[in-house]
């Protein structure tokens, strides 16, 4: 019995052989299967990751920060263009016209009116002099024309007039730009019958005599000035008269 069973058991050897090597390729087999699912399942989950990270992602942040920045860049570039326009406008608001000159208001050719009476009270002179009003010495850079208080003042050429103001020495001024950079102020108004940015013509009536506040000890009289290119000029040489 025992023989039987070693003979039966030899017998089944190469059999037992063939089933495990059959088995080990069955398992390889079920292995390699398993292997090619995992990897395939991988590479399909990483294409579909990077696909909706690089292009669709990718492209909306693109989209978004591009738009965004173009409307920043948009605006502040409207912006810039509104402020030089601001500023450019401003500019020509507030520059101050000035007259231009001609055959007839050149300073020192020209033919110009006297504001007032002819007859000089106290000439133009640069050298210290006494003024009795206010008791000290001081260049007198004018010319003071002798003129009853409440007589006419002229316009001794056509001009623009640049501003009235008061000043507590002069009293009311005219300052008028009479061309070519000659600027004539008229000083100790009473009546003013202009404003600024009026233009006058040669003769023109432009208010009355008042007094000069640091002159009042004097008769009554115009105290006139005249700027040449902004330095004080004797108005007598600017406008060819003699005292």
């Amino acid at each position: 019995m025992l023989l039987r069973c070693f003979i039966m058991t030899a017998k089944d050897k190469p059999n037992n052989k063939n089933l495990r090597a059959l088995f080990s390729v069955i398992c390889l087999c079920i292995i390699a299967l398993g292997l090619i699912v995992y990897f395939s399942t991988q590479t399909r989950d990483t294409e579909n990751v990077n696909e909706a990270t690089t292009i669709a992602e990718t492209t909306e942040v693109q989209k978004r920060v591009t738009v965004k920045e173009t409307e920043k860049e948009t605006t502040a570039e409207t912006k810039k263009q509104t402020t030089e326009k601001t500023t450019k406008k401003t500019a020509k608001t507030t520059e101050k016209p000035t007259m231009e000159t001609g055959d007839t208001n050149t300073p020192f050719e020209s033919f110009y009116k006297y504001p007032c009476d002819e007859a000089v009270l106290f000439g133009y002179t640069e050298e210290l002099v006494k003024n009795d009003t206010m008791g000290d010495y001081r260049a007198h850079t004018a010319v003071d024309f002798k003129c009853s208080a409440g007589a006419k003042v002229s316009a001794v050429n056509d001009g623009l007039v640049m501003s009235v103001t008061k000043d507590s020495l002069l009293g009311k001024v005219i300052e008028i730009d009479h061309g070519g950079k000659l600027v004539a102020r008229y000083c100790g108004m009473d009546t003013v019958n202009v404003s600024e940015g009026d233009y006058v013509t040669i003769g023109q009536t432009i208010g009355t005599v008042g007094e000069v506040p640091f002159e009042v000890n004097e008769e009554p009289h115009l105290h006139f000035e005249m700027t040449f290119e902004g330095k004080t000029v004797n108005p007598l040489d600017a406008m060819s008269k003699t005292e």
